[in-house]
């Protein structure tokens, strides 16, 4: 019996080793760490070292393109509609509800178009006709919890700061759930997390690390001891608490007395969504619209507010829009802050800076493999392969934007001429910096709601109290044309661990109201109708 045990086991070993020096000589022509063509576990290190954006790109500046690729080419090749890749096994890992698959942790490609085909248009605006009205309220109580807890007076003795981490993520939190359900979780309300959903995602996120290296773990999720123990709408705190909210607002659209509603709940219903489906689907809206459009929103409010030139740049664009009433108050318009050059480039630099999303994503090289492009020389990847995708390095390549690459700096999506090379440049530039979003059938169908919060929360207007500009009477605005926003720590401005998003901690600043008096570089805006360069939208196909 002993014997047979240990054939076996030789059997097994002597199998797993042939496939491993199968697979390494298949990819060795594509360089990387040697570890990574044996065992997963440099993977797994890399992805729970903290700083995955960065050591990917590390190996790509090393390597060229490898198994994770920063290519845009290639990144638009493997998700475009028609393209013979699919989704990696990485995307299990992806599955929030115990029982119920969501349109991010779907493989079969089959099963995730049709249910982004049902669900697409909800996101799309048109039928969601309170969506604006949803964003400006939540963007109200942000601006208002700011002003009546977090301003400081040093004249008066009142010091206080602001962890801008923290509220950004309740703005965004609560936004989602409003324009979701047409209820809020109330973070905003109470100044806090009333369910422990942030503290309780923190704990797994281990967990989700290393089931995105070692995806067939994730079959040990079916066993009945082990969904047990996972989390479950009856929960009274964390993801399960979360979960509990999204299936109580789902029931109350079904039934004999069904709530009506013309919002996203309201869309995926109407194209067939099963009560169940919608379970399962709100929760991962919650969870990746959220925390991407948080992350994206607090960068780009840190490097406009410790940069003093792009930040007076910026006032003086949204003041001129103010004197010449292309702002409406008390909230600006998605439309209009579209119309803002200098704005847009703000936010198209603090995505290419900070891309939202930082997973690898992995796509499968279909059967009978594909030529991949490494550096001008094509090299053959076999099929089931899986190749990653490094949106540091690609948002970081100084080809496409610059030698100053890893500077912030808004002023390179500005057209200097009208010379032929200056609009490819620019064109190349936004084609790229778009794929922060996914691309084709893999593309983030939230991107026109992310887009709208952050065109309105980077430099939002809400009326106060009035001041002149060159004699003609008008009004103060708040965000930053009403705060200013002071570091803490420059030296150490927050704390930052990428686990395929940013979990950003202590990004504390000091909050005080910003003088009116100030009107230096006041500047024009120039006809009705501006192209300011802006990502589509909401409302855009």
């Amino acid at each position: 019996m002993l014997g047979a045990i240990l054939d076996l086991g030789l059997a097994l070993l002597a199998l797993y080793l042939v496939r491993a020096i199968r697979t390494y000589y298949s990819l060795s022509h594509f360089g990387g760490h040697w570890v990574a063509g044996w065992s997963r576990l440099w993977l797994l290190r890399t992805q729970g070292s903290g700083e995955m954006n960065r050591r990917f790109t590390e190996v790509n500046r090393k390597y060229g393109e490898c198994p994770i690729g920063e290519g845009a080419e290639l990144f638009r090749r493997m998700s475009a509609v028609r393209s013979p890749f699919t989704r990696g096994r990485w995307y299990a890992a992806l599955k929030l509800h115990p029982d119920r698959d969501n349109i991010t942790s779907y493989v079969d490609e089959h099963k995730h178009a049709a249910i982004r085909t049902r669900m697409a248009p909800g996101y799309a605006g048109k039928e969601n006709v309170h969506l604006e009205a949803d964003i400006d309220e939540q963007l109200l109580k942000f601006l208002d919890l700011i002003s009546s807890k977090y301003v400081a007076q040093p004249e008066r003795d009142i010091f206080r700061t602001v962890d801008l981490s923290q509220v950004t993520s309740y703005f965004t939190l609560d936004v989602i759930s409003k324009v979701a359900f047409g209820q809020t979780f109330g973070f905003l309300d109470h100044d806090q997390d009333p369910f422990g959903y942030l503290a309780n995602l923190a704990q797994m996120l281990p967990a989700v690390i290393v089931f995105g290296v070692y995806t067939e773990l994730t079959n040990i999720m079916k066993l009945p001891a082990v969904k047990a123990a996972l989390p479950k709408s009856s929960d009274k705190r964390g993801l399960g608490r979360v979960m509990g909210f999204a299936r109580d607002r789902v029931q109350e659209r079904f039934g004999p007395k069904a709530i009506r509603r013309q919002d996203m709940l309201d869309a995926f219903i109407k194209r067939g969504l099963t009560q169940e489906e919608l379970e399962s689907e709100t929760l991962t809206q919650i969870t990746a619209g959220s925390d991407s459009t948080a992350s994206a929103l607090r960068m780009t409010l840190h490097f406009i507010s410790t940069s003093p030139p792009i930040l007076d740049r910026l006032l003086a664009e949204a003041r001129a829009g103010i004197e010449q009433g292309k702002i409406s108050r008390p909230i600006i318009q998605d439309a209009e802050a579209r119309q803002l050059p200098y704005l847009q480039a703000c936010i198209k630099e603090g995505l290419r800076i900070y891309p939202p999303v930082t997973g690898l994503m992995a796509k499968m090289v279909p059967e009978g493999g594909a030529m991949i492009d490494v550096d001008g020389v094509e090299k053959f990847a076999p099929g089931r392969t899986q190749i990653g995708w490094n949106s540091w390095g690609m948002m970081h390549d100084p080809v496409v934007f610059g030698a100053d690459a890893e500077i912030y700096r808004p002023e390179r999506w500005l057209v200097r001429d009208e010379s032929e090379k200056e609009s490819g440049r620019v064109a190349r530039m936004n084609e790229t910096v778009t794929l922060c979003f996914g691309y084709g059938r893999f593309g983030c169908l939230g991107r026109g709601v992310a887009t709208m919060e952050l065109n309105k929360a980077v430099v939002e207007v809400s009326c106060d109290k009035t001041c002149r500009f060159d004699g003609l009477l008008t009004r103060v605005f708040k965000t930053l044309l009403r705060f200013n926003l002071q570091s803490c720590n420059l030296a150490k401005p927050f704390d930052e661990k990428v686990v395929g998003f940013y979990v950003h901690t202590d990004m504390n600043f000091v909050v005080t109201e910003r003088s009116s008096g100030d009107q230096s570089g006041l500047v024009r805006l120039e006809g009705d109708k501006v192209d300011a360069g802006a990502l589509a939208g909401a409302y855009e196909e």
